[in-house]
């Protein structure tokens, strides 16, 4: 099992090589900022996940990146979405069609349960993932929201070997993406719960409209009756009772002309079916009509007597 070196180092690099990397280093935390603010823009978790691999494999210098879920006891890739880099795409295929078990004594076990922040990196740890996946030199970063571990930032490069500063630039972009995260996570929820809302304002507005407009009823010996007796309609006096129906009236009317169901007619109008159904009464007694169907018939010939009248 392969051991992670996080604090490997070129041989007796010089002062002018540990300046520039430096430099480069420093170079690289200035567009963290712009990051982070491309990383807050994913509109779902997945694309957050891709996004992140994405910048850490560019940004960080690696050949191939992919973010790995904690998931009972195993690291999947099912939160991220489909790499554009086709060697990180394989890696996230890979652990997709077979989850890694996080193992006891690992350095990702270590990195899970938070013991390389408390005691510092595991440098002779031994990595299963790195194993699994043939990494060859490679970097591993926690992605924490709350301090919770929930996900692992994997990248690495086939040569050139991963020093401190490149431990340090993963480990600060996985911190990145958990505070992405949990920006990410939270427009979501508010999201879904501004469409909960809204149909409940819908449904509540509906509910109303049943209230306010459903014909009364009231037991008899006969059986539950009209509260109020029926308006007397001549049908012929087509266009005086076109008049006496509602927009929204004439609006379910056409389209029980078309034949449309219950269901049809709600989605298209944005009611409940209970709604349209209310709907469907209120226009088969101001039509006088047994049942829909006639209701459809004697609304349709309303309106082409109405249109040969003008």
């Amino acid at each position: 099992m392969r051991r992670l070196h996080l604090a490997e180092t070129r041989e007796d690099p010089g002062p002018a090589e540990v300046d520039a990397r430096l430099a480069d280093h420093i170079e690289q935390l200035t567009r963290f900022p712009l990051l982070h603010r491309r990383l807050r823009s994913a509109a779902s978790v997945p694309e957050l996940f891709a996004n992140a691999a994405a910048l850490a494999r560019v940004e960080c210098g690696f050949e191939r990146a992919v973010i790995l879920t904690v998931d009972d006891g195993s690291l999947t890739a099912g939160g991220s979405a489909v790499l554009a880099d086709a060697g990180s795409d394989r890696l996230r295929r890979r652990v997709l069609a077979a989850p890694v078990a996080i193992e006891p004594n690992t350095l990702e076990y270590d990195l899970v349960r938070g013991s390389t922040r408390r005691r510092g990196p595991a440098a002779t740890r031994p990595c299963v993932l790195a194993d699994v996946l043939d990494l060859q030199e490679y970097a591993l970063g926690v992605i924490e929201p709350d301090g919770r571990p929930l996900a692992l930032l994997v990248v690495d490069r086939p040569a050139g070997p991963v020093d401190s500063l490149d431990q340090a630039t993963v480990t600060a972009m996985a911190a990145m993406a958990g505070m992405s995260l949990e920006h990410v996570v939270l427009q979501t929820r508010l999201s879904e719960v501004s469409t909960e809302l809204n149909h409940l304002t819908a449904s509540a507005r509906a509910l109303m409209q049943e209230v306010l407009h459903a014909p009364l009823s009231i037991p008899s010996d006969r059986g539950t009756g009209y509260a109020f007796a029926r308006a007397s309609v001549a049908r012929g006096n087509n266009v005086d009772l076109r008049d006496r129906l509602t927009e929204r009236e004439e609006q379910i009317a056409s389209l029980l002309v078309e034949g449309r169901s219950n269901n049809e007619i709600a989605a298209r109008l944005m009611l409940s079916p209970e709604t349209v159904k209310t709907y469907v009464a209120r226009l088969r007694r101001k039509l006088n009509a047994a049942n829909r169907v006639e209701a459809a018939s004697l609304y349709l010939k309303m309106i082409q007597q109405g249109d040969s009248s003008r």
